[in-house]
C-alpha cells in the first residue's frame, strides 16, 4: 500500500529540475546629458541539452513613477533595438503591448541547444526617475527579475561620458524588495554595480544621483488606460463636458498679454510658481532663499569649487544675519527652516556642501518641504489671491446637487431593474462635488488678475535686449533693477535670460552677497551657479532617494526578464 501511495506521488506531483542557465548577464549603460540612455545587454543562455528555438527578453514599458496629472502615466520609450546571436546579426520579433515590450529572439523553424551569446541593444527615453524636490537618479533594474532560470554572473557598468553623475550610487540585488546591497565601485568616468549571483525570479537593480543642472528633465507621458476607460463612460464624458464649460465661464481671461516692467504689487517672487502651476519647485525654494537674503536675513558667501570626484561644483557659505522671529510670512519661516533652526543665533554659519551630505538635515528638510505648499496657499488666501478651500462657488454646487437630486428621482421611476446602475451613478457624483468642496483651489479675480500680469513680467524678464526694443516704454536697464526682479526671474524660471539682457553693464556686489575667491562679481555667473542651491536644499528634502540608500532590487523603471521558447 505504501509504494503504491509512493509512485501516485511521484506521478501527481512533477519534481522540477532546472536545465537551462544564464552564464553571464553583463548591462552596459551610457547615460546622456539630454535625460535619455542607451544599453547594451549580452546574454551568455546555456540551454545545456534542451531543444529551443532561442530566447525572449521582455521589458515593462510603464515608469514605476506616478504621472502629476491624473489621466496619464508615466513610459519609457525603448527605441533603435538591434540583436546579434553568436557575434551575427539575427531577425527578432517585437511586440509591443499595454505596459510591456517583448523582444522574441530566435527561427521558429529551427531549434539550437547548448552555449549562445545574445546581445541586445536600445535606447531608452523617459526612464529616470525625477523627484518633486529637484534630484534626478538613474533607478534602473538592469536584469529584471522575471526570468525563471538563474543568472550564475550578473554585473551592470555605468558609464558617465558627460560627468552628469553625482557621488551617490547604490546596488541591490535578490528577490523584488530586496535591499541586501550588492558590490559597487568607482573607476574614471564608470561605475561597476556587482557581480553577483542571482536565482531565479532575482535581479539586479542600480540607482545613481545625477545633477539636475547638468542634465535635461525628460519625462514621456501618455494618456493611462483605466483613464481612457472612464472617459469612454458617457454619463462621466456629460459630467466633465458640463464641469469644464462651466470652469471656462467663470475663469476666461484675455488671451493676449501685454509685457509688464515691475513685479505686482504686494506679491512675493516665490508664491508665482504656485499661482501658475499649483505647485512649490526648487526654483521658487531658490528665489525665497534670495528673497530672504536681499532681506537681509542671510550673507551668501562664494568660497570656491568643491571636487566631488571628477565632477566640480559651486560651494558656498551661508550665515545668518537676522532671527527667526522677525521672518514675515509662514512660507518664508519654512524656507528659513531649510537652512537654520528657529532657535539659532545670529551669526550661524552653515556650508552648503555640507547640508547637502546631512542626513538627518535632510529627513527634517523632507518635512518643511511639504509644509510649503500649505504655508504658501495659506498666505495667499490671506492676500486675496486664493479663495478658501471651503469657498467652492455655491453656484457649481448647487447646480451639481440640483442635476442628482432629478437622477436620484429617475431612480425610482424607471423601477428596480435600473435603479442599481443610476444610485451608483447619483453615489459618485455626490462624491465628487463634496471632494471639489474640499480639495478645489480656486483663484480669485484678483488672483486671475495677478497671473495675467505675471505671465507678462515674465515676457518682460525673458526676451532678449533686441526683442527689448519692441516693446513700449520699456525701463532703462540699472544695476538696481536687476537685482530688485532677480528673484523674480529666478522663480520663473528666466534667471539666466535676465542676466544676459546685463551682461557687460558693471553691478555693484551686493551687501547680501561675499566672494571669498577673489573673483569679481558677475550676474551671469551668478544665474548660472544658483542651480547649486536647487539641487543642494531644494533637493535635501528628498528623505530617501533610491541612490541614497532608500532603494531596493526589483525598484526603479526597467526590469521585465525573459525565458527560451
Amino acid at each position: 500500500m505504501k509504494k503504491l501511495l509512493l509512485l501516485l506521488v511521484l506521478i501527481l506531483v512533477p519534481i522540477s529540475v532546472q536545465a537551462e542557465t544564464i552564464r553571464s548577464f553583463v548591462s552596459d549603460i551610457t547615460l546622456e546629458s539630454d535625460g535619455s540612455f542607451s544599453v547594451s545587454e549580452t546574454i551568455v543562455y546555456d540551454f545545456e541539452d534542451e531543444e529551443r528555438h532561442g530566447i525572449f527578453r521582455f521589458i515593462p514599458t510603464k515608469h514605476f513613477q506616478e504621472s502629476e496629472e491624473w489621466f496619464k502615466e508615466r513610459y519609457l520609450e525603448i527605441d533603435n533595438l538591434s540583436v546579434s546571436v553568436d557575434g551575427e546579426e539575427t531577425p527578432f520579433e517585437r511586440s509591443e503591448n499595454v505596459g510591456e515590450l517583448e523582444v522574441k529572439i530566435g527561427d521558429p523553424n529551427r531549434t539550437i541547444s547548448g552555449e549562445h551569446t545574445y546581445i541586445i541593444n536600445y535606447t531608452v527615453e523617459g526612464g529616470l526617475t525625477y523627484y518633486d524636490e529637484g534630484g534626478v537618479d538613474l533607478y534602473w533594474n538592469a536584469t529584471g527579475d522575471g526570468w525563471e532560470v538563474p543568472i550564475e554572473n550578473a554585473l551592470v557598468r555605468v558609464y558617465d561620458i558627460d560627468g552628469i553623475a553625482l557621488s551617490e550610487y547604490r546596488c541591490y540585488f535578490g528577490p523584488s524588495g530586496s535591499t541586501e546591497e550588492c558590490p559597487s565601485v568607482l573607476g574614471k568616468g564608470a561605475y561597476e554595480f556587482g557581480p553577483v549571483s542571482l536565482g531565479s525570479n532575482e535581479g539586479l537593480t542600480v540607482a545613481l544621483s545625477l545633477d539636475p543642472t547638468l542634465v535635461d528633465r525628460l519625462i514621456m507621458k501618455r494618456l493611462s488606460l483605466w483613464s481612457l476607460w472612464l472617459l469612454g463612460a458617457l454619463v462621466w464624458f456629460v459630467w466633465l463636458v458640463w464641469f469644464l464649460y462651466r470652469y471656462y465661464v467663470a475663469h476666461k481671461t484675455g488671451a493676449s498679454i501685454i509685457a509688464q516692467y515691475k513685479p505686482y504689487e504686494d506679491f512675493k517672487p516665490m508664491y508665482t510658481g504656485l499661482l501658475f502651476d499649483g505647485r512649490i519647485d526648487p526654483h521658487d525654494i531658490t528665489a525665497g532663499i534670495i528673497y530672504l537674503a536681499e532681506q537681509g536675513f542671510l550673507k551668501i558667501k562664494h568660497i570656491g569649487r568643491k571636487k566631488f570626484f571628477f565632477i566640480d561644483t559651486d560651494d558656498y557659505e551661508i550665515e545668518l544675519r537676522r532671527p527667526y522671529s522677525e521672518v514675515e510670512t509662514d512660507f518664508q519661516k519654512q524656507i528659513f527652516t531649510l537652512l537654520f533652526r528657529e532657535d539659532a543665533t545670529v551669526g550661524s554659519v552653515l556650508v552648503l556642501s555640507e547640508l547637502a551630505k546631512d542626513i538627518s538635515q535632510q529627513k527634517e528638510n523632507f518635512k518643511v518641504v511639504t509644509a510649503l505648499k500649505a504655508a504658501a496657499e495659506k498666505d495667499l488666501v490671506a492676500k486675496g489671491f486664493f479663495e478658501h478651500k471651503w469657498n467652492m462657488p455655491l453656484k457649481l454646487a448647487l447646480s451639481l446637487l440640483i442635476g442628482l437630486l432629478i437622477l436620484l428621482t429617475l431612480t425610482f421611476l424607471v423601477g428596480a431593474e435600473m435603479a442599481s446602475p443610476i444610485a451608483i451613478a447619483s453615489i459618485t457624483f455626490v462624491v465628487s462635488s463634496v471632494i471639489l468642496a474640499l480639495f478645489y483651489r480656486r483663484r480669485t479675480r484678483k488672483g486671475y488678475e495677478a497671473l495675467d500680469y505675471l505671465k507678462g513680467f515674465k515676457l518682460f524678464l525673458s526676451v532678449t535686449d533686441k526683442e527689448r526694443f519692441a516693446f513700449h516704454n520699456a525701463p532703462k536697464k540699472s544695476p538696481e533693477q536687476f537685482m530688485e526682479y532677480l528673484p523674480y526671474a529666478i522663480a520663473f524660471g528666466v534667471e539666466k535670460e535676465w542676466a544676459k539682457v546685463f551682461e557687460g553693464i558693471t553691478i555693484p556686489t551686493p551687501s547680501w552677497y561675499e566672494d571669498n575667491t577673489g573673483g569679481t562679481f558677475s550676474a551671469l555667473y551668478l544665474t548660472n551657479s544658483l542651480g547649486t542651491f536647487s539641487s543642494s536644499v531644494a533637493s535635501s528634502g528628498v528623505s530617501s532617494s533610491a541612490s541614497s540608500g532608500g532603494g531596493s532590487s526589483g525598484g526603479g523603471a526597467g526590469g521585465g526578464g525573459g525565458g527560451s521558447w
